[in-house]
């Protein structure tokens, strides 16, 4: 089954280096909306967000880095 219209310019959007894309398509992953539950997709997305100069991506980080493991694979 294909993805709806809206998520596949979501992902051509972020994989175009676009940080608010970025950072929704990994809200989608952490939330499992639209797109499988994962957490280190949704880590890395975030962090290329953040890396862009995203404002609401840093806080996502500092938000999640109690957790070592998410944090480690969003820097790496």
């Amino acid at each position: 089954m294909s993805k709806p219209k809206k998520i596949r310019k979501l992902v051509k959007s972020a994989k175009m280096g676009k940080p608010y894309a970025m950072y929704q398509l990994g809200i989608c992953y952490q939330l499992g909306k639209e797109m499988p539950f994962d957490m280190s997709e949704a880590a890395q997305w975030i962090a290329q967000a953040a890396e862009a100069g995203y404002a609401p991506a840093d806080e996502w980080i500092k938000d999640y880095s109690f957790d070592d493991s998410v944090a480690v694979q969003a820097h790496s």
